[in-house]
């Protein structure tokens, strides 16, 4: 393989944690592949940003409505992702993925439609966890991706821009339709969360992506949208990668970000020895030539982190091993 292209977001604990939440964790292949390569620190930028500029998209909603198997091509699309509201104290808590079933979702989502009944506005539920509104006309609206809001205060992610007003409006409107929806009582009633609102993020027009990689793996479920609206093949693992016939491939692993944001430290140490297991499979190829090239990078609230690795980087053996609180952000 040519090259290999990590997108790893949140690889490192924060600071003021990282000695208390790395005690103990021995991650060998990774502190190696990140002692000789060459670092650099870029503006911040999310991996849904990464990934548009990666495939040439304007925007996450019509990648992965098409994924879904949705028409994207005509109009504009919103994601519009059910969430559960707690107000715990003075936050109002974002909580993602409500486990809602396909029939749940279809009933929620018509309802919402007879609601509106607006020809220039439409929504659709291809997925329980992924809606998406349909427009004819664009908004002026900046957002923030679910995984960045996801388990924080709502109230300071939500919409701004020239149209924010107006979708405050239709947010308020949507969660009083679905406060009062026969399926959110029966799910009350359960004792299940029930769907407290959307979240809008991710608004764009469709564009014909165009694709540098050959091949996609990894757990993301993002960087699958994107690999099925580009007709790129997807790999199950790094060790099936490394072993395919793919020039130049991407890998995506957001085990660790999801633990992260959830506040899940023994998830994320878990996640952290799988993840030095496929980096000791990249050592390995690094060094029998298997693989010319990597390219680690990190994004993060607070930059970009980016390390190159090459089979002659890899013998830069006076460069000392750091343990992970020393790259913490």
């Amino acid at each position: 393989m040519d090259h290999l292209h990590l997108l790893i977001p949140d690889l490192f604990p924060p600071q003021e944690i990282a000695a208390e939440v790395c005690a103990g964790l021995h991650l060998p292949a990774l502190e190696k592949l990140l002692a000789r390569a060459s670092a650099l620190t870029l503006p911040a930028i999310t991996l849904e940003d990464s990934l548009c500029a990666c495939f040439g998209a304007r925007a996450v909603a019509p990648v992965r409505a098409a994924a879904d198997g949705l028409d994207a091509g005509d109009g504009y699309w919103l994601c519009a992702d059910p969430v559960n509201l707690q107000l715990q104290r003075s936050e109002m808590l974002l909580f993602p993925d409500v486990a809602l079933g396909g029939d749940e979702a279809a009933a929620l989502c018509a309802s919402l439609n007879e609601h509106f009944a607006d020809p220039e506005m439409k929504f659709h539920a291809p997925h329980p966890q992924r809606w998406y509104v349909q427009l004819q006309a664009a908004p002026q609206l900046v957002t923030t991706p679910l995984k960045r809001a996801a388990w924080r205060d709502a109230k300071f992610h939500q919409p701004q821009g020239a149209d924010a007003l107006r979708w405050q409006r239709i947010s308020t409107e949507v969660q009083m339709a679905l406060y009062a929806h026969p399926v959110n009582r029966a799910r009350e009633a359960r004792g299940d969360l029930i769907v407290g609102s959307l979240w809008w993020w991710g608004g764009g027009h469709a564009v014909e992506l165009r694709s540098p990689f050959d091949a996609v793996g990894g757990d993301s479920a993002i960087g699958h949208a994107f690999a099925q609206a580009a007709g790129v093949p997807l790999s199950a693992g790094m060790q099936e990668l490394l072993q395919g016939e793919s020039a130049n491939a991407l890998c995506l692993n957001e085990a660790m970000s999801d633990a992260q944001q959830r506040g899940d430290y023994h998830a994320w140490r878990e996640a952290m020895r799988g993840f030095d297991r496929d980096c000791a499979l990249l050592w390995q190829a690094l060094r029998a030539g298997r693989l010319q090239r990597l390219t680690l990078e990190v994004p993060g609230e607070n930059g970009l982190r980016r390390f190159e690795l090459t089979r002659a980087s890899t013998w830069r053996l006076w460069r000392p091993l750091r343990s992970l609180p020393h790259y913490a952000v």
